[in-house]
């Protein structure tokens, strides 16, 4: 699904105001901010500013934090040659917008800044200072032209649309939106978190029960790097038993991966703003789950299940146990599941929903805009196809 809205249209970001009506205190301050294009890898290789930054960012954004952004790029996720619009105010970091330039030689019409995002991390949210929010926006959007390779649109894939970043950049251009979906979240402080039936509920209980008659049941949750390792390998010890480790996509089959992946966690976790949750049946993990958290926030980022134990539903009790456990988390307001729309799992358990969708904003030019749609529109229907046409292969081979 695609569409093209103006800012003043969008249904997630209504009341947004134009930059011209700020007041001219906050234009005076956004006179006194500076931008500058520089290698992500240069700023994580010293982010006290960086680390600074999010404990101020007015939404959290755990994927583009130091601690895991550093390890993706030593993994070389989303693409070689990342670097970042970093906006300051003197000296104090208050934005941070990491992406790279692509044109010709990638297929666009016209060069075109791409936000940094990768298979890992759902979000593209950059990180702004709360207190100088709306300047910090108009100052990238001011110095985006001016990039090596003059990008003449700018593409921010999977924009929460239900924040405030989104009202912010929808201040500055017109949006042409494609993949519009919604994925399923736990807004924690709503008295039904819980959108599953309350017969379901009661087989949940039946499949619990059945599942301890068959030997010792335990939730373990750990939320520091003591036996961080541990649990970890547990995590990616249940993916690779599955459908992931039978199609060679599992975490364990790549070295570079599971590196990436234990750093981040370790890390995550000995900053308490990770935890590892196990549902396991006689010390051995039927159930996996890896959740992060930042400010106010917290991703349902990886889960995993035992596929031989699947009658007993243990990714699904072990997502009711966290739901629980979460919701009762007095700092957190909102848990994304980082899920695909109509998940067959979590979008029966919570009724939540994150409004979510891949923009589109010029630059310069219309004629500029309306190729790069088309061309973005072309890409889109090619890749569609071709799932089409492995989803009939497989089941023709099946």
């Amino acid at each position: 699904m695609s569409r093209a809205v103006g800012s003043s249209s969008l249904p997630h970001v209504r009341g947004v105001k134009r930059p011209s009506a700020r007041s001219r205190k906050a234009s005076a301050r956004g006179s006194r901010l500076s931008a500058k294009w520089m290698p992500l890898a240069k700023l994580a290789a010293d982010p006290a500013a960086w680390r600074d930054l999010a404990a101020r960012a007015v939404e959290p954004n755990v994927f583009l934090e130091p601690e895991f952004a550093g390890a993706a790029l030593a993994a070389g996720l989303g693409g070689a040659n990342v670097g970042a619009i970093v906006v300051r105010e003197g000296t104090r970091l208050v934005g941070l917008l990491p992406g790279r330039v692509r044109g010709l030689i990638s297929a666009r019409p016209v060069s075109e800044f791409v936000a940094w995002t990768h298979p890992f991390a759902p979000l593209s949210t950059p990180l702004i200072d709360r207190d100088a929010a709306a300047e910090t926006v108009e100052a990238m959007f001011a110095y985006l032209p001016r990039l090596p390779g003059a990008p003449r649109v700018a593409s921010f894939p999977l924009v929460s649309e239900d924040g405030p970043i989104a009202r912010l950049l929808a201040q500055h251009a017109q949006i042409y939106r494609f993949g519009v979906h919604e994925r399923a979240a736990l807004m924690a402080w709503r008295s039904a978190a819980l959108s599953a039936s309350s017969g379901k509920l009661k087989e949940l209980r039946r499949q619990r029960r059945r599942l301890g008659e068959a030997g010792t049941l335990t939730h373990e949750t750990i939320t520091d790097i003591r036996n961080a390792d541990a649990a970890i390998l547990d995590y990616l010890n249940v993916e690779a038993s599955g459908w992931k480790g039978r199609a060679g996509n599992a975490l364990l089959g790549d070295a570079t991966l599971t590196r990436f992946f234990m750093q981040t966690v370790t890390a995550l976790l000995g900053e308490g703003r990770a935890r590892i949750d196990l549902l396991k049946l006689d010390g051995r993990s039927l159930a996996a789950a890896i959740t992060l958290l930042s400010g106010d926030r917290a991703w349902f980022w990886k889960t995993a299940y035992d596929e031989a134990s699947a009658r007993f539903s243990p990714g699904v009790l072990l997502a009711l146990d966290l739901t629980e456990a979460l919701s009762q988390d007095e700092r957190i307001k909102l848990v994304d599941s980082c899920a695909v729309a109509d998940h067959p799992m979590i979008d029966h358990l919570w009724g939540g929903r994150i409004a979510v969708a891949d923009w589109l904003m010029p630059l310069a030019g219309q004629a500029s805009f309306a190729a790069s749609i088309a061309a973005e529109q072309l890409r889109r229907a090619v890749i569609s196809g071709a799932k089409a046409v492995r989803g009939r292969l497989s089941q023709h081979q099946a």
